[in-house]
């Protein structure tokens, strides 16, 4: 098996706003080699690596929205145009990814891929990956019945979060883009994405309502052209013109509600008060982790969440943990690459 001895090139592949955070590091870690970089146009992903990175890239691909057979085609043509559009490459690293992994499979180049995600289909790429990385927090059983293999896999203390946040430092100029100081972050349900049921009903409405009666002032990340024009009644709303750095937006604000789960474990690794309003079928195992920590509340109940809101409190966070799973995690991504 390939291990880094001269140049080699690695392909970073983004498929979702969070890679772009999460992969940073890595990048930066790994800067002596040659790099290359795909965006799947999604939401602000593009906007955001542009903006965290700035690196010349490869849009490739989209989001194909709720309907089942438009994925299947959408994922199958992802993987030719990768194939067909990428340049040579020796390993290739992102988050899940089954089209950058069947890609680097069909290359017989190395995959490293990264998640949390215990319920999303993670089949497609398992048996792809040379090396896969996974909080303890989920069961290896789990893991091992999704395909991973056991000398292939690696699970490591903390939190998917905790990696990122680790050399993460405030943007001490982030307020005075916005037209308030004081705030909440809200952050819609994605309910294009395949783990939300089709039938659910989105609580954003709702919640904006509640935040408006109580004069709280609310920072919108919207995903979708309908949550801009739903937004857009409300006085006490902002919506930025630009993807921002979504930390910053955590770290200043008073708590974070969002109906998915990065933004919240963000906000929970920092101390911020975080409630999920996640719309899947079941909670994930990091997620369920941070609610018996009391580091992360749930409903999907909106008077529940601003309840627990006005009750709750920010925590001092634990930097030293956050330190230690980036140390793991870059010691066992050396120790595979060098060795």
């Amino acid at each position: 098996m390939l291990r880094m001895k001269g140049n080699k090139t690695i392909w970073f592949d983004f498929t979702n706003v969070p890679h772009v955070n999460f992969l940073l590091p890595i990048i930066n870690h790994l800067e002596y080699t040659s790099h290359i970089y795909s965006i799947r146009d999604f939401a602000e992903t593009k906007g955001l690596f542009e903006k965290k990175i700035g690196k010349d890239y490869f849009l490739i691909g989209s989001h194909k929205g709720q309907n089942k057979l438009m994925k299947i085609f959408g994922s199958i043509q992802r993987i030719g145009s990768l194939q067909n559009q990428i340049p040579e490459f020796d390993i290739k690293i992102s988050v899940g990814g089954d089209a950058s992994s069947i890609v680097a499979k069909l290359r017989r180049k190395i995959s490293i891929t990264f998640d949390d995600n215990e319920m999303a289909p993670n089949w497609r790429y398992s048996r792809f990956s040379d090396l896969a990385f996974w909080p303890e927090a989920i069961d290896a059983e789990i893991l091992y019945k999704q395909g991973f293999r056991d000398k292939k896999l690696f699970r490591y203390s903390g939190f998917k979060e905790d990696f990122y946040l680790a050399d993460y430092i405030p943007d001490k100029n982030f307020l005075d883009n916005l037209p308030f100081k004081n705030y909440v972050v809200l952050r819609p349900e994605n309910i294009q994405a395949n783990y939300v049921n089709g039938s659910s009903i989105s609580i954003v409405p709702e919640l904006l309502k509640l935040f408006n009666d109580l004069k709280v002032n609310v920072l919108f990340l919207p995903r979708y052209v309908q949550d801009k024009i739903l937004a857009g009644q409300f006085k006490n709303v902002h919506i930025p013109d630009s993807a921002i750095n979504g930390m910053d937006a955590c770290y200043f604000s008073s708590a974070v509600f969002t109906g998915a789960g990065t933004m919240a474990r963000e906000a929970a690794c920092m101390g911020i008060p975080a409630f999920s309003f996640y719309s899947g079928e079941k909670l994930l195992t990091v997620d369920r982790k941070m609610v018996e920590m009391n580091w992360l509340y749930f409903s999907r109940d909106p008077k529940e969440l601003i309840d627990k809101y006005l009750s709750t409190k920010k925590r001092n966070p634990d930097i030293e943990r956050s330190v230690k799973v980036k140390k793991q995690v870059l010691s066992k991504l050396d120790n595979f690459l060098f060795l």
